[in-house]
Formats: structure tokens, sequence, C-alpha cells
């Protein structure tokens, strides 16, 4: 694996309904995934046009860093407090800076 920091956008769709709690449960995931090893960039955004849709923009210092944080507590406590059946669609974008 590359040691270039990885940059990941992670498009989730809420449930129809679940918009507030799934973003009540993603807020504490971004506290908790900002003190893993390797994070230097976890942002949560919400697009205006649709609420359902919640954008994290992250960046760690190697894919093999967040291929961690893809298996650690900070995921695993989402999944524990019900986060993964508020979401409708997941869509996840690795990608390298070109210019």
């Amino acid at each position: 694996m590359s040691a270039a920091p990885l940059t990941v956008i992670a498009i989730i769709t809420a449930k129809e309904g679940q918009e507030a709690a799934l973003r009540a449960l993603q807020e504490k995931l971004v506290v908790e995934t900002r003190a893993e090893d390797g994070c230097l960039r976890y942002e949560l955004n919400q697009s205006l046009d649709d609420g359902r849709i919640l954008i994290f923009v992250e960046s760690w210092e190697t894919e093999e860093k967040w291929r961690a944080h893809i298996d650690g507590g900070a995921l695993a406590n989402f999944a524990a407090a019900g986060g993964r059946e508020l979401i409708a669609e997941r869509v996840i974008h690795r990608m390298a800076l070109v210019a």
C-alpha cells in the first residue's frame, strides 16, 4: 500500500424519516474517529438540497490506517448503536490527489 495520504469521500443516504437519528450517531462517530491513529481530517457535512444525504470528507495518513479505522472501535460503536440500520445507501470513494 502507498504511504501517501488517502482522501475518502463517503456519501451516506439516510432512510426516510431517519435523518436526525443518523446524524446524531454520525456526530458521535466524528468525535471518536478524530482520536484514531492516522486520522488527519474527518468532517461530516449535510446536503442543503437533500437532508437525507450526509457526506464524510476524510483524510488519513495512509490507506492502512484508514483500513484500521474501518475495522476499529468507532465504527463498531456506530454499528452497535444501530447506525447501519438507519442507512438507505452508502457510496465510498477512495481518492488520490491529482493536482
